[in-house]
């Protein structure tokens, strides 16, 4: 392992170097990757258990920021943390920039792909496994499906202590031919049984392992993915909610209606803009503001141009002040047909902003229906346009239900370092059952 001027950190495959792919962004001098230091099997006593946390992308979602926010709040007199990922990004942006930003050595490793690739899975196997080695990593935390497969597979053929998974979404829970499907809950199974401690950041994931037989449900644990409250909270600093507006061309009677996401199908955006067609129809005033990209931002521009909102329509593409936008929503959106938990809901609410979202997977754990937002049935469009209707004519209500969002998101167990403090549980808990094993 060796640092590189300009391209983040090789691995060494059969003897040879593998130069990762350009990431998107600058690329920035690289920290000094030959590591000397290795904890002691099983004890903390005088030094620090190396956590590498896996995971396929480290672009800007739910997921990413969860395995950021873990990185940066270890507690660093018992942990190092690690980040290894894929060479990948994509127009929803990196957080690789920020994680190095932290402090936290990044290694790229260059056949960790998305995409399912038999001859580039393997050998992104043998290079998670030289890694683990050469590292001497302590605890393996692995996040999202592939990196979650490979990585659990490798901790185990590496001899890692101690491996964890974070189950952020099953990819299976995807519309998919049955024979895919059962394919996927296969290799969860079995990847079930090289790890010490499953995480699940929603109670419907955890139903659904426990049902399929994934992992030992002895080893399940519940943490919701963390949000910085206090950035939400504190999103209108400095009168960003007008500076937002008048960037926008906007008067304070025009109410906002507002998106986090990245621009994919599975986000039922394009609801969006047929539920906004047809208010627009009825006369309503209202602007639309979505905060993100993604790989389907042109057919969405295309769509709302055919059904006439283009108009109603303002897309800002990736931005570092997400907080300061959301100030500027009197409405949240986003008619997900699926999500893991649904972090950025709790996002919305912290900034106080009443929210519409849909029940699936773990939205109904991060939205009191009736009380912070309402909740709907996915792919329904004349549903959408109606909840819409309902809060952009009722003022009374938006501010009702934006202040008993703000409490509602304020629960200790949805903030950031209540996340990372139990997951340090998790990490202390595997390593002691693994240590009485070696006894």
């Amino acid at each position: 392992m060796k640092p590189k001027d300009e391209l983040r950190t090789e691995i060494t495959v059969n003897g040879q170097d593998q130069q990762t792919a350009q990431n998107q962004t600058q690329s920035k001098p690289l920290h000094d990757s030959r590591f000397t230091h290795h904890a002691s099997r099983f004890t903390h006593h005088g030094s620090r258990l190396k956590v590498l946390h896996v995971i396929t992308r480290m672009i800007i979602g739910g997921a990413e920021w969860n395995t950021l926010y873990t990185c940066q709040l270890l507690n660093r007199s018992l942990y190092e943390p690690l980040l290894a990922t894929g060479p990948e990004t994509g127009p929803e942006g990196s957080l690789i920039e920020a994680t190095e930003a932290s402090g936290i050595p990044v290694f790229i490793v260059p056949d960790l792909i998305r995409e399912i690739d038999l001859k580039r899975d393997l050998k992104a196997l043998v290079q998670l496994i030289r890694l683990y080695r050469q590292l001497e990593v302590d605890i393996v935390h692995t996040h999202t499906s592939k990196a979650g497969i490979l990585g659990r597979l490798a901790g185990r053929l590496a001899k890692v202590p101690v491996v964890i998974h974070t189950v952020h979404g099953f990819a299976f829970t995807a519309p998919l031919p049955k024979w895919q499907r059962q394919l996927y809950i296969t290799l969860e199974k079995m990847a079930g049984r090289w790890c010490d401690a499953l995480i699940f950041i929603s109670k419907p994931l955890m139903a659904e392992a426990g049902k399929l037989g994934i992992g030992d449900p002895k080893t399940y644990a519940y943490i919701p993915s963390g949000i910085d409250t206090k950035a939400f909270q504190n999103g209108n600093n400095n009168g960003n909610r007008e500076l937002k507006r008048q960037i926008l061309g906007l008067t304070d009677h025009v109410p906002v209606i507002g998106t986090v996401s990245r621009l994919v199908r599975d986000k039922g955006l394009e609801l969006i803009l047929e539920a906004a067609a047809q208010l627009k129809a009825k006369g309503l005033k209202f602007h639309m503001v979505w905060v993100g990209d993604g790989p389907m931002r042109a057919e969405l521009e295309r769509l709302a141009q055919k059904l006439g909102v283009a108009d109603r329509l303002s897309i800002t593409g990736m931005c570092t002040d997400v907080p300061s936008w959301i100030s500027c929503f009197d409405i949240f959106v986003l008619p997900t047909m699926w999500e893991g938990m649904g972090r950025v809901f709790l996002e919305a609410q912290a900034a106080g902003v009443p929210v519409i979202g849909t029940k699936v997977g773990g939205v109904p754990d991060v939205v009191r229906d009736g009380e912070t937002g309402i909740l709907i049935q996915p792919n329904d469009v004349k549903t959408l346009a109606e909840t819409m209707e309902l809060l952009i004519t009722n003022a009374e209500l938006r501010q009702r239900m934006g202040i008993a969002a703000a409490q509602f998101a304020s629960n200790e167990q949805f903030q950031v370092e209540f996340m990372v403090r139990k997951i340090e549980e998790v990490y202390e808990q595997a390593w002691q059952r693994r240590a009485k094993v070696r006894r």
